[in-house]
């Protein structure tokens, strides 16, 4: 799809944030459910299927293309409205119970040995939200589990199956963060069209 389809996406999202009151609904509409801009729909459900197969997850239940990928545009407040693009990544939201605890227990490890990394204050920042980044995990040989996740979805985009995207993911303790999250830029954005 191009640029003309991602700016009348920007305008029929502008329109039901002015005839939907909810915003959970605009949500679970626009962001959570319905089609994929970046990719076709059955290209979209293999990347989905292929992510799930490697942490043992559920296709339809744990795996969401969100962001610009998912809309045509970001509704993140530094990027508000910027169209998806060549330099775009495709950003999924795994919301995976087990995977966060498996996560959460190994960087609790990891820290009780004594072992500091740089971003440490803001992997407990995103944690408290109810959410893990990856780019916020120790690095290096001492933390298996970031280097086996950057391998695997730098094998994603070197195989340009989903095209010449950067892949990335986060990890969500459960539905309710992803949603409370997702809310508060469709918020921002209805703040914004009321300004209007």
């Amino acid at each position: 799809m191009g640029e003309e389809e991602a700016l009348l996406r920007v305008e029929e999202f502008k329109e039901t944030l002015s005839s939907e009151a909810s915003d959970r609904r605009v949500v679970d509409a626009k962001i959570l459910h319905g089609s994929c801009f970046a990719i076709r729909d059955d290209v979209h459900y293999a990347l989905k299927d292929e992510i799930a197969t490697e942490f043992s997850l559920k296709v339809h239940q744990d795996i969401f293309v969100v962001g610009s990928a998912k809309l045509g545009f970001s509704i993140s407040p530094k990027k508000r409205y910027r169209l998806f693009g060549d330099q775009s990544d495709i950003d999924i939201a795994i919301v995976s119970h087990d995977l966060y605890e498996r996560v959460w227990h190994e960087t609790h490890e990891y820290m009780n040995s004594g072992a500091y990394w740089h971003n440490k204050r803001e992997f407990e920042r995103y944690l408290a939200w109810g959410w893990i980044r990856p780019d916020k995990l120790p690095g290096g040989p001492t933390f298996e589990f970031t280097d086996t996740w950057w391998n695997f979805f730098r094998s994603l985009q070197q195989s340009r199956r989903y095209g010449p995207y950067k892949i990335a993911a986060a990890v969500y303790h459960d539905m309710s963060f992803l949603t409370k999250y997702q809310m508060g830029s469709v918020a921002s954005c209805r703040d914004e069209v009321k300004g209007e």
